[in-house]
């Protein structure tokens, strides 16, 4: 082989590489806002939805957020979504202790409904739909963090037909969408929610997309 082709070797295998290295920073930065759906809530304020779903687990974040959603005025009740938390020595469910927070922030009296007994996404979507036939229920907001916005919103769409669904995120700093694998945090979050939008696929039937 002679110098200039070992050069122009070198060079090929410069730009592949280069490519990849690009092709993968698009693939990661992709992963990472496929996840995170935010709606746009301002064009419901002439039609308020019936009630903000603040979604169990996670911190206190998520009860922040719905209150000030709701504080906005875009819905007239919030409703704590969450099971029992007896896996780490807590006998109430996390929908209580999320209402208790909601409550210490200004949350008025009557303002909300508790969903308990429920230990998964596809859970909290089964219980709100039996709620929202109750109710005559047209139109929910669903808070919950980043990360998990797309698998539920597809899994309360997919169980509440009859029901128009929105999804908020709540503010995070743990998670960057266009960074997410540099910290741990991200990197299992992102990891555990893809796996578990294709076991929620496999079993439920819920597409991901």
């Amino acid at each position: 082989m002679t110098r200039i082709q070992a050069g122009r070797r070198c060079l090929l295998l410069a730009a592949v590489t280069l490519l990849a290295l690009v092709g993968l920073g698009l693939a990661l930065r992709g992963a990472g806002r496929f996840l995170a759906l935010d709606d746009d809530l301002a064009p419901l304020a002439a039609h308020p939805p019936d009630a903000i779903v603040v979604l169990g687990g996670g911190d206190s974040s998520r009860a922040r957020h719905g209150v000030a959603l709701f504080e906005r005025g875009v819905a007239p009740l919030l409703v704590f979504s969450g099971g029992t938390l007896q896996d780490v020595g807590l006998a109430c469910s996390s929908a209580q202790l999320a209402l208790e927070d909601a409550q210490a922030l200004g949350l008025p009296e009557g303002a909300a409904l508790i969903a308990p007994e429920a230990q998964s996404t596809y859970d909290e979507a089964l219980n709100l739909r039996a709620l929202a036939r109750e109710r005559d229920w047209r139109s929910l907001v669903v808070v919950t963090d980043p990360l998990h916005t797309r698998r539920a919103a597809r899994t309360f769409r997919a169980l509440l037909p009859g029901v128009e669904v929105y999804v908020s995120a709540a503010p995070s700093d743990l998670y960057d969408p266009a960074r997410w694998w540099q910290t741990e945090h991200g990197l299992v979050g992102v990891v555990n929610e893809l796996l578990k939008l294709g076991f929620y696929w496999a079993k439920y039937s819920i597409r991901p997309f």
